[in-house]
């Protein structure tokens, strides 16, 4: 209002804060089921049910309990991701999810803040929410056998990430200028989709080490600087 405005800089500082929304308050962590741990999930860290169903919840309690680190539900028919996975947040590292018949990611999946692997292999997604930018830790993500026409936005925002798979898609271009700014990329995986121009500036993304994009469109590189292999590429 005016008369806050007249009053100067402080007075329009102090309204602004009160129109601030409240600092989210801290999600509560799972409650610990006060259960004996398996013994050997209790040792491997890792949960296996792949091809499994209707997953009772001792099933998730013992996971909880033994704070895996490993998740593998490849082939389960899961058409959303079980809500019980986000308890695991405190400690899961991997997330094995391919072929499922997922065509979403809920926001909650920027919860899971510990994970280094993604693997959404031969699922039917077209995009990732913005939430996936939280996992700052990610260094191996597997978009594979997808329906993507680009490179999701929110990977170029994760500083970890050093292999990326993202063949077998409808990625039509890509863009260089946003993929030079991921300093730890090592393994660029493109190949079998519609890209119809291999941008020159792929090669100053600065610790590339494999560049695969066999299977494309475009016609510059030829076959034969493909078939030499990924230095050959990076250097052409």
């Amino acid at each position: 209002r005016r008369e806050i405005i007249a009053k100067g800089t402080n007075a329009i500082k102090d309204y602004l804060r009160l129109k601030l929304a409240p600092a989210s308050v801290e999600e509560a962590q799972p409650t610990i089921p006060d259960i004996q741990p398996d013994e050997i999930m209790m040792q491997t860290k890792t949960l296996e049910l792949d091809r499994k169903q209707n997953i009772s919840s001792e099933v998730w309690d013992q996971a909880l309990v033994c704070a895996i680190v490993r998740l593998s539900m490849q082939h389960c028919g899961l058409t959303v991701i079980p809500e019980p996975v986000f308890n695991l947040r405190a400690t899961l590292q991997e997330l094995e999810l391919g072929a499922n018949n997922l065509h979403q990611l809920p926001p909650e999946i920027g919860k899971l803040v510990k994970l280094r692997k993604l693997n959404l292999l031969n699922n039917n997604l077209k995009e990732l929410p913005a939430e996936c930018s939280q996992l700052v830790g990610l260094e191996d993500v597997n978009l594979g056998h997808n329906k993507f026409d680009s490179i999701p936005e929110c990977l170029y925002s994760i500083p970890a990430i050093c292999n990326l798979i993202v063949s077998n898609n409808q990625l039509r271009t890509v863009e260089p200028a946003k993929l030079i700014t991921m300093s730890s990329l090592v393994c660029l995986d493109l190949e079998n989709n519609n890209i119809g121009r291999l941008p020159p500036e792929l090669s100053l993304i600065p610790n590339l080490r494999t560049l695969l994009v066999m299977g494309n469109t475009f016609k510059i590189p030829r076959a034969d600087v493909l078939a030499k292999g990924s230095a050959e590429v990076i250097t052409w």
